[in-house]
C-alpha cells in the first residue's frame, strides 16, 4: 500500500470512512447492516453520514481500498474470508454484482479506479469522461450495469453516446495490458478533482440490454448512427433487443406459459400503458373468467406514473428472457429453427 494511500485515509476518522461505506451502498442496504448495531453506534454513524461532505473522489477510492483489504483478511473466529466477501456483497450489491466482483477479487484482477466508478454519481462521472476518446468510454461501459449505462448516459453528449455504442458492441474482450491502462486512467480522473486470459465484456448482448432500457426515439438515432458505418452489425443489436411490445409476436403456446409466471398485479400495470391489441392478445389467452378478472382490474385502476409502467413491462420482458434462457419457452425464432 503506497505512502500517499495511506495518507487520503488519514484525513477521514473510522466512523467517516464507515459513513462514506454506507452511503453508496443504498438505503435498503445501509438499513440491513444498521440492524446489527447499538443504537450508540446508529447515531454516531448517522451524525457522520449527516456531516461528511466535500469528500475527494481519491479518498473515497482509498475507503474501498481499505474496505476490500479488511473483507481480505480471516477474520479472528475463523469465518472463511470469501464466504464472508460473498455473504456481505450480496447483501449489499445482490448475487449477480457479488458474484462478478468476488470472481475478480479470486483470479487477482480487482482494480480499485475501475470499481470506484461504479459507485459514482452519473452526473459526476458524466462529467469525468464527457472528453475522453470513446474507445476508452466504451470499456468504462462495460465494466457498468446496464442501468448505470442508462442513467450515465441522460449526461452525456448525445454524438459521443453515438460513437460509444458501436465500439461497445464490438469490443467482446479487453487484454490485460488495456485493463490496467484504464484502471490508471480513472485512478488519475478520481485524483484530478493479471492474468493472460482475457476478460470478457461488451459485445452485441450488453449493447441490446443497454438499448432495451433506453427511449426509443434516442434507440433509433443510435442504430441509425451504427448503421451508417456497419448496418450488419445494427442489425444484429436490433435482432437481439427485446421489448413489451414484441410479445405480440409470440406464438399462443409460449404466451400462455409465459402468462401463468408473470403477477395478475404487475400484469394490470404493464397493460394500463399497452396498446388494444396486446390488452387483446393477453385477454384471449387466458380463461373467461381470468379475462373478465383482469378486464376488471385494468378498468378499475386509476392514472398511473409512466415509470411505474415502463417499469413493470421491463419486469415481464425480463421474465420472458429468463424464461427463455432456462428453455421454457421460445420468444422468436426462424421458422428453419423449430420443430413442430
Amino acid at each position: 500500500m503506497t505512502e500517499a494511500t495511506l495518507n487520503k485515509r488519514a484525513n477521514l476518522s473510522d466512523v467517516e470512512k464507515s459513513a462514506v461505506v454506507m452511503m453508496s451502498v443504498g438505503q435498503d442496504a445501509a438499513a440491513e447492516v444498521m440492524k446489527f448495531m447499538s443504537q450508540l453506534e446508529i447515531n454516531q454513524l448517522s451524525v457522520a453520514m449527516a456531516r461528511i461532505s466535500n469528500v475527494s473522489k481519491a479518498a473515497v477510492t482509498a475507503v474501498y481500498e481499505e474496505f476490500v483489504d479488511l473483507m481480505l483478511q480471516e477474520t479472528a473466529i475463523g469465518i472463511n474470508a470469501e464466504a464472508y466477501i460473498r455473504g456481505a456483497l450480496e447483501k449489499a450489491l445482490g448475487a449477480d454484482k457479488a458474484e462478478r466482483l468476488v470472481g475478480r477479487l479470486r483470479q487477482g484482477d480487482y482494480f480499485a479506479g475501475i470499481e470506484a466508478v461504479q459507485w459514482q454519481d452519473p452526473r459526476v462521472l458524466a462529467e469525468m469522461i464527457k472528453n475522453e476518446h470513446p474507445q476508452v468510454v466504451a470499456m468504462i461501459f462495460a465494466y457498468l450495469e446496464p442501468e448505470q449505462i442508462d442513467a450515465l448516459i441522460r449526461y452525456l453528449p448525445p454524438e459521443l453516446v453515438e460513437q460509444v455504442i458501436p465500439r461497445l458492441a464490438t469490443l467482446d474482450s479487453i487484454p490485460p495490458a488495456a485493463v490496467r491502462e484504464l484502471n490508471e486512467s480513472i485512478e488519475d480522473l478520481l485524483a484530478g478533482e493479471s492474468q493472460q486470459a482475457r476478460v470478457s465484456v461488451g459485445g452485441v448482448a450488453m449493447v441490446a440490454k443497454i438499448l432495451n432500457r433506453v427511449e426509443q426515439t434516442r434507440v433509433e438515432s443510435i442504430l441509425k448512427q451504427i448503421s451508417a458505418v456497419d448496418a450488419e452489425l445494427a442489425q444484429r443489436i436490433e435482432n437481439s433487443m427485446f421489448v413489451f411490445e414484441d410479445l405480440l409476436h409470440v406464438d399462443d403456446r409460449n404466451f400462455q406459459i409465459l402468462l401463468r409466471s408473470i403477477d395478475q398485479k404487475l400484469l394490470v400495470s404493464a397493460l394500463k400503458g399497452s396498446g388494444q391489441e396486446l390488452q387483446n392478445k393477453v385477454l384471449s389467452n387466458l380463461s373467461q373468467r381470468a379475462a373478465d378478472m383482469l378486464r376488471d382490474e385494468i378498468g378499475a385502476r386509476g392514472p398511473m406514473r409512466v415509470s411505474e409502467v415502463e417499469a413493470a413491462k421491463r419486469e415481464i420482458v425480463a421474465t420472458a428472457q429468463r424464461l427463455e434462457r432456462e428453455g421454457t419457452i421460445i420468444l422468436r425464432s426462424d421458422p428453419g429453427e423449430v420443430v413442430s
